[in-house]
């Protein structure tokens, strides 16, 4: 405030009369207003969409044998790029491609599976990422002369060593899930021999391997064991003997060296090992044939353990 400037002083009367003029002006200035309008189509104009379906093949059918062969009649749909074959083991799935089919006009496709059984197919039209409705499944029976690995269903302790084989949870040879049967303190002596007296020993038995009466030759026979230890020092081995007459005989040993601690796949025979002698399909079935597994070391300290034993045969159809 300047020096000997007096405050100016507002009365009631001053208060009003600003009041008076600001309402004044308020009533003064115009309404805001709004307006709506309605448009009307006075032409009418009609539409056709005509939405088209990708159709899958007809006639699905299916010949098994050493392959197999699909075939069906082609789709409509001369744009499509041609068609998308499944395979499952069962019918109700889980289906994956297995190949495709092109062009368009292709009328079949053949499978081959890597081992024997009954398959399930289904056949999709295809266009870029856009796919048909499903033609089958159908079913075929493939004999490719290979049986696909088989493990055992029934284990028992052999003679020989502590006379007790696997004795820890022996079922578990029988199943390669990580479960494990244990011999503990394997043996009674420290020879290497497969076929020593000493040595602790199991048999496994009904691989339900289905090779069929039919097959004109058994090629060869693979054993493959999952198997650990407590130590790979020293001399470690896993030997094994086939039967084909219920245990009654037994085919020369066939041995692999232990390599690791962990259990760990080894194979013993091969789609061309024959074990020493010839087969026949009979002497493969559950009533004869048996695996015999030895616990082989240079230690009765020991410790095995098995993750499963399973088979598999390659035969001439």
């Amino acid at each position: 405030m300047a020096a000997g400037r007096r405050p100016r002083s507002i009365t009631a009367a001053t208060l009003g009369a600003a009041l008076l003029v600001a309402v004044t002006a308020l009533a003064a200035k115009p309404a805001a207003t709004s307006s709506s309008a309605l448009f009307n189509d006075v032409e009418a104009a009609t539409a056709v969409l005509d939405a088209d379906i990708l159709e899958p093949p007809s006639g699905l059918g299916v010949v098994g044998g050493a392959t197999a062969a699909l075939t069906w009649t082609p789709s409509g749909d001369a744009y499509a790029s041609g068609y998308a074959v499944e395979r499952a083991t069962s019918s109700g799935g889980t289906y994956a491609l297995v190949g495709t089919a092109t062009p368009v006009t292709a009328i079949g496709l053949v499978d081959i599976p890597a081992t024997d059984g009954t398959y399930w197919y289904r056949v999709k039209t295809y266009v870029a990422s856009w796919e048909s409705g499903v033609a089958g499944p159908v079913s075929a029976d493939v004999l490719m002369g290979v049986t696909g690995f088989h493990a055992c269903a029934t284990q028992a302790a052999d003679a020989g060593g502590d006379g007790d084989g696997y004795e820890g949870n022996p079922a578990d040879g029988c199943v390669v899930d990580g479960a494990l049967a244990t011999d503990t303190n394997s043996g009674t002596g420290t020879g290497t021999l497969c076929n020593g007296s000493g040595k602790d020993k199991h048999r496994f038995s009904d691989f339900g391997l289905g090779v069929p009466a039919s097959a004109t030759a058994i090629l060869g026979i693979e054993v493959r064991v999952t198997v650990g230890i407590n130590t790979i020092f020293g001399t470690n081995l896993v030997c094994a003997r086939l039967s084909w007459n219920g245990g009654s005989n037994w085919t020369p040993a066939s041995s692999v060296t232990l390599t690791a601690t962990a259990p760990t796949g080894y194979s013993l025979g091969g789609p061309s090992f024959l074990w020493g002698r010839a087969w026949t399909p009979a002497q493969l079935s559950d009533a004869n044939f048996r695996v015999r597994i030895s616990d082989v070391s240079n230690s009765t300290a020991r410790d095995y353990s098995l993750d499963g034993v399973e088979v598999q045969v390659t035969y001439t159809p």
